[in-house]
């Protein structure tokens, strides 16, 4: 189902990275494309598809890493084979290890728990991850078994959107922190927007979806200011990461557009984000929307959370390029 997403590992391999540092938008602006790595035997349709997914918002958003796209898995539970493993090994660990105190001993029981478990125990995963040992850190966006994902029905192959919502976040990274329900709601309103851009669907086909999920943890009393930070939102937040960051996430980035000058989403892309390098997040939000403080958005959001459900859609239409 297109609108069921996962989680998006936004991970450094060290866990005591100093996030207020300089490494909390490590990638840049390049005219390089991304560079693929596929694991040999992988159907390549699966790379067809998460390229194309990839491509479509690298054009949109823009140029931005050094990033590294990594993808593999098995079908019908059919073995890997051994040398085309061996060779996926490697191309990693050179990779990952060039320019670094790493050695390729170091790296191989890494590929094997992150990529070669992963695709053995059949789960699909996707993600992006940033290698920060480097003079200047670079982007892996990882996708394994995508093709447990697919829909002959789908108008828009899964793998495709997956591609558009991982690449999403390099752009993202490339501006500043900001809080986890507006990295993960922009990845998923981004799936809709572009592929409602191209005429593939109508705008409102995955976000009346996700509709009822974020209506669904309004009884819980919580909102997306208590997912500000994943990593540091209790066990009672955390469970419900996906219907607060993803749905009403995807929700609250189209309410800041449509409340914002223009309702225009380029806008969001060209201002916006530079704002949020230049003033941090919460100052960049005030400051778009002309509000006092973060609070006042919150506040105006739960108000449009509580409106008939054709009046939430309603806004949709009201969104500009």
């Amino acid at each position: 189902m297109l609108w069921l997403l996962t989680g998006c590992m936004n991970t450094t391999d060290d866990e005591g990275v100093d996030r207020s540092s300089s490494k909390t938008r490590p990638f840049v602006e390049i005219k390089a494309p991304p560079t693929y790595h596929v694991l040999s035997g992988y159907d390549p349709k699966w790379e067809a598809y998460v390229r194309e997914g990839i491509e479509m918002s690298r054009a949109y958003w823009g140029s931005y890493g050094p990033t590294h796209v990594w993808i593999g898995g098995r079908e019908d539970g059919r073995p890997i084979d051994g040398a085309a493993r061996e060779a996926f090994i490697e191309e990693y660990c050179r990779w990952r290890t060039a320019g670094t105190e790493r050695t390729l001993e170091e790296c191989r029981p890494y590929v094997m728990e992150r990529f070669i478990d992963v695709i053995e125990s059949d789960r699909p995963e996707a993600y992006l991850s940033w290698v920060d040992e480097k003079s200047q850190p670079e982007a892996e966006l990882v996708f394994l078994n995508v093709h447990e994902w697919f829909y002959e029905e789908d108008a828009v192959p899964d793998p495709v959107l997956r591609g558009i919502h991982e690449y999403t976040h390099v752009f993202q990274m490339a501006f500043g922190e900001m809080p986890t329900w507006m990295m993960e709601g922009g990845a998923v309103f981004a799936e809709s927007w572009l592929i409602h851009m191209l005429g593939r669907r109508p705008l409102d086909f995955n976000l009346s979806r996700i509709m009822e999920r974020a209506d669904s943890i309004r009884e819980t009393g919580l909102t997306i200011s208590d997912m500000e930070d994943i990593d540091t939102a209790p066990d009672d937040v955390a469970k419900h990461h996906l219907e607060l960051a993803y749905d009403t996430g995807a929700w609250a980035v189209a309410f800041l557009i449509h409340r914002s000058p223009g309702r225009s989403v380029s806008r969001y892309r060209d201002v916006f984000h530079p704002l949020v390098t230049e003033l941090g997040w919460e100052q960049a939000l005030c400051d778009y929307l002309s509000i006092e403080d973060k609070r006042d958005f919150y506040d105006e959001f739960e108000r449009f959370l509580s409106l008939p459900r054709e009046d939430r859609l309603a806004i949709l239409d009201e969104l500009t390029p």
